[in-house]
């Protein structure tokens, strides 16, 4: 069938189209908002790949540069939108934080209040715990470019190694078709993403029991 091809061809080589797909999901999901299952799924059938012998490492490196090229991009987009529109922007988020309908903001501002905006290190940690949105309009009302970019390359690196190395783990010592590779991705991520909202869940109601 047509879409199985285009599954095993999608991170079985460096392809232009696979390239623009990479960096079109990225600088969305920078800007606007991230596509579930997407980046997950391809890193880890590229690594499934990798490890296969299929995907060379070459290939794989170009596939990651697109993918970053993507997330510096919109990454960027929304920094300079900040930096335009100072104003509107601390006022919105002055208004998520504060507002009793967003269940997530007391987390957020906690957690917020424990990032290092001038270590890369720490940026990077916030935005692999979902913080990358305020944070880029912090370092823009901060005026920190250098720091927004490297917090996104350093959480790129680990994010991604995650899933590529997995995926390569998979495909060095199991045989299985890259559907097949899909299917099971895409039921893992459906587990995990389960696992973590119960475990938020469950640590809200828990939050005013301990209060009490």
């Amino acid at each position: 069938m047509q879409w199985q091809t285009w599954i095993s061809q999608i991170s079985g080589s460096f392809d232009p189209r696979t390239a623009l797909f990479l960096f079109a999901i990225c600088g969305l999901g920078e800007f606007i908002v991230s596509v579930p299952y997407a980046l997950e799924s391809i890193w880890l059938l590229a690594g499934y790949q990798l490890g296969h012998g299929v995907l060379s490492p070459l290939g794989l490196m170009g596939l990651w540069l697109a993918a970053q090229c993507g997330r510096q991009t919109g990454n960027l987009a929304l920094f300079y939108i900040a930096r335009l529109s100072s104003s509107p922007f601390s006022g919105l988020y002055r208004k998520l934080t504060n507002s009793r309908f967003w269940p997530k903001a007391k987390i957020n501002n906690r957690l917020l209040g424990r990032i290092n905006v001038t270590s890369p290190f720490s940026l990077a940690y916030g935005r692999l715990l979902g913080l990358r949105f305020p944070l880029t309009i912090i370092l823009a009302l901060k005026n920190k470019i250098a720091s927004a970019m490297t917090g996104v390359l350093l959480s790129s690196i680990i994010w991604d190694a995650i899933y590529i190395t997995l995926g390569a783990t998979i495909g060095k010592t199991v045989k299985i078709q890259p559907v097949q590779m899909l299917i099971a991705s895409v039921a893992g991520l459906t587990l995990l993403y389960l696992i973590v909202f119960l475990a938020r869940l469950l640590y809200r109601r828990l939050q005013p029991a301990r209060q009490n």
